[in-house]
């Protein structure tokens, strides 16, 4: 059920840009946004790529056939992909999206950033990219997701406490690094 809400949201990318079979797909980010975003989109494309900073994160969808980055080792395919999904939370996510979209892509947004962003508009004028602001998605196609086992998260729950440490698990859940902390009644 904590899932629901988060898998929701990277499923719904979908009803924003169109995504099939032939779409190669990006996604900036290896967080938990970013990992249900390539769980999803794996679903509907075939060509997906997750870049991040974290490679032990990353694994979780390897497995699933996701191709995987991070940041800083190795040359990205640049200006190659038609959808790239921004999930990073950071300005400088951003910045990778636009240099990962090909000229006339999608670039979606799906982090909110603090404060003012600064970012030169003149490659996205140039390149004709359009940005997609996406939030939120219908919660019963994610249930219906978690129901029938095509999309699993148990890789994404980092640690489990019971209610009585509850302050301790949301201590923890705050450390770097740390997915999803359950707490059990």
């Amino acid at each position: 059920a904590v899932f629901a809400e988060p898998l929701a949201a990277a499923y719904g990318i979908a009803e924003r840009v169109e995504i099939g079979a032939g779409t190669r797909v990006a996604i900036v980010g290896d967080g938990k946004l970013g990992l249900l975003c390539a769980m999803t989109m794996r679903l509907r494309a075939d060509s997906i790529l997750l870049v991040g900073k974290h490679p032990e994160k990353m694994a979780i969808v390897e497995k699933l056939g996701v191709e995987t980055r991070v940041l800083g080792n190795g040359p990205v395919p640049a200006r190659s992909f038609d959808v790239v999904l921004e999930a990073s939370g950071s300005e400088s996510g951003f910045m990778t999206a636009l240099d990962l979209v090909r000229p006339r892509g999608q670039v979606v947004l799906k982090s909110t950033f603090h404060g003012m962003t600064k970012w030169d508009s003149s490659r996205i004028v140039v390149d004709e990219i359009s940005v997609v602001g996406s939030r939120c998605g219908r919660l019963a196609p994610a249930v219906e997701l978690l129901a029938s086992k095509k999309i699993m998260v148990d890789d994404l729950i980092s640690e489990e406490y019971g209610l009585d440490e509850g302050v301790y698990g949301l201590e923890q859940a705050g450390r770097h690094g740390v997915l999803k902390v359950l707490l059990r009644p």
